[in-house]
């Protein structure tokens, strides 16, 4: 299993999994993979709602939704679900200035290149609007 090599390599936690509509199943909330671990599972965070399981926690949803629609789903999952925020994103999302593969599909350069540059601007908000902590004190496991 994944977890076990991760583990044995040193990491004390993983934020492999994004419980979206892609892995319904996956838990949405921190959880040890095996008893008597110190590894921890730390999903990318989503929230229930209209029967789905939607992300709010970065990647490219947050660079291709409106900023709004990310902000009142962070919003929903720390007051009301009191849950912290375990946000992402790629160093690449931004970089504005990279290379542009015009051989890419057109399906590729919308998912890559829309909204790159807003990147920067939509961190800045974000980090403004809402408080941050590092992981390791948040979970206590991140730093043992």
């Amino acid at each position: 299993m994944a977890f076990d090599v991760l583990e044995r390599a040193g990491y004390r936690y993983s934020s492999s999994l994004y419980p979206t509509r892609y892995i319904p199943e996956a838990p949405q909330f921190a959880f040890y993979p095996a008893r008597g671990r110190k590894f921890m599972e730390i999903p990318v965070s989503s929230v229930r709602r209209f029967g789905l399981s939607l992300p709010c926690g970065g990647g490219g949803f947050f660079r291709l939704f409106p900023y709004w629609v990310s902000a009142q789903s962070i919003r929903l999952l720390t007051r009301q679900e009191k849950r912290p925020c375990i946000f992402y994103f790629h160093p690449w999302e931004i970089d504005a200035g990279q290379p542009r593969i015009a051989e890419a599909s057109l399906k590729s350069r919308l998912r890559h290149y829309t909204n790159i540059g807003k990147m920067p601007a939509r961190l800045e908000q974000l980090l403004a609007q809402f408080r941050w902590k590092r992981l390791d004190n948040i979970y206590p496991v991140a730093a043992s």
